[in-house]
């Protein structure tokens, strides 16, 4: 399934777990994660395949600031969301949730590593 958001979804996501965080400081980095979840080069998709799509977008939301406190929360929720639209139900765990946040913290965080911890998680069916 090839899915694409736009950025009133990704708003939505920040409005549903941002902890009533206020308006987003840089409009910018929601644009750019939906630029960069679509991105195509000579008419081939960059990242291809919904884990990594959805990892584009949340090392994008993750590792830019663009929240007053709640990046990390609305990132990983983002990835969650993208997943279940794409019809893949992950159920993360506690563990699951830190290992992601501790990632999205670690200055070599790459959207490929992302997506190999996304696909660890656990699925429902």
């Amino acid at each position: 399934m090839d899915l694409n958001i736009d950025v009133p979804w990704i708003l939505q996501v920040a409005e549903a777990a941002g902890a009533n965080d206020p308006a987003p400081d840089d409009y910018g980095v929601p644009i750019s994660a939906v630029a960069r979840h679509r991105a195509e080069l000579f008419e081939q998709a960059v990242y291809e395949g919904p884990y990594v799509k959805a990892a584009a977008l949340v090392h994008t939301l993750g590792r830019c600031r663009w929240l007053e406190r709640s990046n990390l929360a609305v990132a990983a929720a983002t990835g969650v969301m993208y997943l279940e639209a794409a019809g893949i139900t992950v159920k993360p765990a506690r563990e699951d949730a830190i290992a992601l946040k501790d990632l999205l913290l670690d200055p070599t965080c790459t959207a490929e590593k992302i997506a190999a911890l996304l696909r660890a998680w656990p699925t429902t069916t």
